[in-house]
């Protein structure tokens, strides 16, 4: 009996632990200089097309993004398919996402809520900063905004460029990867944690 409360303690101590546990552990706390974040990619952004492929649970989809700034944190969105045609459109007024059209087919709850996570996630301006860490030769940088009660956390380089944008809680929920190139667009990779979904984006115009 006294062996069996202690394993049921010991295992209620590991359930608690990893409960409260948060993505920023082990990271180093510094002075928060900066108090508002935009991604560099976001500067001068008016209208761009990208090439998406989607690989999810084994399947490959692919087409033409075509993403338009309407405003301080409203851009719009078409995704078309390998022939032209129109299977999405839809807005981003400050982190939320207002449908115009879909097909049936990603007019499901589960589909839009991601998208409108990831694109949130890419599409910020203006990022109040909360904190500011340091880990290895990362500075890491916290906004004050949630998305879906979780927060986001933007991963500079030692040169100040940003690589990463994660959102988490405990753990890693979402992460997108950002690989520099020889325009101010970079290569993007998005990953759902232990979901089999990625999706990737690679700049077709430079308008």
């Amino acid at each position: 009996m006294r062996q069996f409360l202690r394993i049921n303690l010991l295992l209620s101590s590991i359930l608690l632990f990893f409960s409260c546990a948060s993505y920023s552990d082990g990271f180093v706390e510094k002075e928060n200089a900066i108090q508002s974040f935009t991604p560099g990619y976001l500067t001068d952004f008016q209208e761009h097309s990208f090439k998406i492929s989607i690989e999810a649970y084994g399947k490959h989809f692919g087409g033409i993004l075509v993403a338009k700034k309407l405003d301080v944190n409203h851009f719009r969105f078409a995704f078309l398919n390998e022939f032209g045609g129109k299977m999405m459109d839809f807005e981003l007024i400050n982190r939320k996402m207002k449908l115009n059209d879909a097909i049936d087919e990603l007019k499901r709850k589960i589909i839009l809520k991601m998208l409108e996570t990831d694109f949130s996630l890419l599409f910020s301006e203006e990022n109040e900063i909360e904190k500011s860490f340091s880990y290895s030769d990362w500075t890491i940088l916290k906004a004050k905004q949630e998305i879906q009660n979780k927060s986001v956390y933007f991963h500079l380089n030692a040169d100040e460029n940003l690589e990463k944008i994660i959102l988490a809680y405990s753990k890693e929920k979402a992460q997108i990867n950002l690989k520099e190139t020889e325009n101010l667009i970079p290569e993007i990779e998005i990953s759902h944690g232990k979901l089999p979904i990625k999706i990737y984006l690679h700049l077709l115009s430079n308008n």
